[in-house]
């Protein structure tokens, strides 16, 4: 190509330029002093909190975290940072985005976790509700710390079970029974004689009921949340219902009280949870170098004593030796049934004798493995008013669970299981009143189901972190035991009658020793 000048030769190829990998964050200033809010690297004291939190953290492996950035665009605030203001915001009983975001504006202690940075709400929220992985990541993190520090005690362990209130509204809850009621009484209405808004509005209610009915089907669940599936109708200790999560949690150690494993559901009891918490509480000891031939020993309480849990029990009682408590039948602030109950009937192999002491009819196999037996002469029993409202008495029976229900009970028999069972109320309940009592998480704050998860396993990894912290500043040799003990009192129930008495109102006392 020439210009009038002669040939003219193109410029050569520009080098391309490399990119650092590697995403790059937001620096640290805490340590610099602002002209208006200070230097929060001075106002923050030594031995506070807020800097336990950020070396407590600085243990853990964001990697995971940071790999979702890119080394492209503007700089990011550094993940380490935003996970500390979450921790110590939930140590400090900080729950909402929007107050965890005023504070990284004004609150030198979580301006010193922030990296001197204001965060947004919008970035609070999308951390933790995009997180759920790192979460459970880093709460196995924190078991495998605790092994490493000797703090942890396979044959100390406890499953149980809190609730805890969701984001949706109780008119958000449908039951499949309800929906079926409301369905006949909406059909049978005369639709000639309302209006045109009256059988729009009728219109809408039985789209409504239809909808809960065929997902309660589709679902095998007997009621539903509509705007958070992942909760589900729950009776809460207030005697008040409404959407909520059932948290099962396994914990180790009457002193050291440390989250191992833990489950998020909606089930209205503990009915089947015993092996998927066992399991899971399995596999997070062996990820953490415990060896799998040690076996665990795991006290649970009445709420575990069914079919599918005490047979598991009995099925891996070489891995774990698992202590469940029989309820009792009936209590002084529970009336006794109407009918005879389980225990007024004798088993012997296939045969069982009646409260009349009489030999029933059967056995009938059923469906499962299960056996039937109907009564014989129930017309003319003295005892039928006591024992059954139809013509003849039945009485049903699992071989297996009857097995593994015997097998439970000779293993509670023994003095060693007492005494160590007596231990399960001192391990797991100091876990839920840390949570619900000391950090104040009572209610989630988001309805997506990946979220809720997210935020109670945020939870439990900021109790641990905590757990971690205090334990780390116990002086050798220091017990739990010996230390103070704390009460909470809340409304329920049975124990200490005297004070009921005198106060008049019902108390149950959620008592757990405090290693200060």
């Amino acid at each position: 190509m020439t210009y009038g000048l002669g040939p003219v030769s193109p410029p050569p190829p520009r080098k391309p330029r490399r990119l650092d990998p590697r995403p790059h964050f937001l620096p640290d200033v805490s340590a610099q002093l602002d002209g208006i809010s200070g230097c929060p690297a001075l106002q923050v004291p030594d031995g506070h909190l807020a800097r336990k939190v950020r070396d407590i953290v600085a243990q853990l492996d964001v990697s995971s975290l940071e790999a979702k950035y890119s080394s492209l665009g503007r700089q990011g605030h550094a993940p380490r940072a935003v996970l500390a203001v979450w921790v110590y915001a939930s140590l400090t009983g900080v729950h909402h985005a929007t107050k965890v975001a005023a504070a990284t504006k004004t609150d030198a202690a979580f301006r010193l976790l922030s990296g001197g940075r204001e965060i947004s709400e919008a970035t609070l929220k999308r951390f933790r509700q995009q997180s759920l992985a790192f979460f459970q990541a880093a709460l196995q993190q924190t078991v495998d710390i605790a092994v490493a520090r000797g703090l942890i005690d396979p044959s100390a362990i406890a499953v149980d079970s809190v609730r805890l209130r969701s984001a949706a509204s109780t008119k958000s809850v449908r039951t499949a029974e309800r929906s079926k009621r409301r369905l006949s009484e909406l059909q049978a209405q005369d639709e000639s004689a309302l209006d045109d808004q009256a059988k729009a509005a009728r219109k809408r209610k039985i789209e409504d009921h239809n909808a809960a009915v065929e997902a309660c089907a589709a679902t095998d669940r007997t009621n539903i949340v509509t705007t958070c599936p992942s909760a589900g109708l729950l009776k809460f200790p207030d005697g008040a219902s409404g959407a909520g999560h059932r948290v099962t949690v396994s914990a180790t150690g009457v002193a050291e009280r440390l989250v191992l494993a833990l489950l998020v559901g909606y089930a209205s009891h503990d009915y089947g949870l015993l092996k998927p918490i066992v399991e899971a509480t399995h596999n997070a000891l062996e990820r953490a170098g415990v060896s799998e031939d040690v076996r665990l020993q795991i006290a649970g309480d009445a709420g575990y004593f069914s079919e599918n849990d005490l047979v598991f029990a009995e099925a891996n009682r070489s891995r774990f030796d698992v202590l469940i408590k029989e309820g009792s039948y009936a209590t002084e602030d529970r009336k006794a049934p109407k009918h005879f109950g389980r225990e007024a009937f004798t088993v012997e192999g296939e045969t069982v004798t009646c409260p009349a002491g009489r030999a029933m009819l059967g056995p009938k196999r059923k469906g499962g493995g299960r056996l039937v037996w109907r009564g014989e002469g129930c017309e003319s029993c003295p005892l039928r008013e006591r024992c059954t409202s139809s013509m003849q008495r039945a009485f049903e029976m699992s071989p297996a669970l009857e097995a593994a229900r015997q097998a439970m009970r000779t293993r509670m028999s023994q003095p060693d299981a007492k005494t160590r069972y007596n231990q399960r109320i001192a391990t797991i309940e100091p876990v839920f009143s840390g949570l619900e009592w000391a950090m104040g998480f009572r209610r989630l704050s988001t309805r997506h189901s990946a979220g809720v998860e997210a935020e109670i396993t945020l939870k439990l990894l900021a109790y641990n972190l905590g757990r971690l912290i205090e334990l780390a500043e116990r002086p050798a040799g220091a017990a739990g035991a010996g230390a103070g003990v704390r009460v909470l009192a809340c409304l329920h129930g049975e124990l200490i009658p005297a004070l009921s008495e005198r106060v008049g109102t019902p108390f149950i006392l959620r008592v757990y020793l405090d290693a200060a």
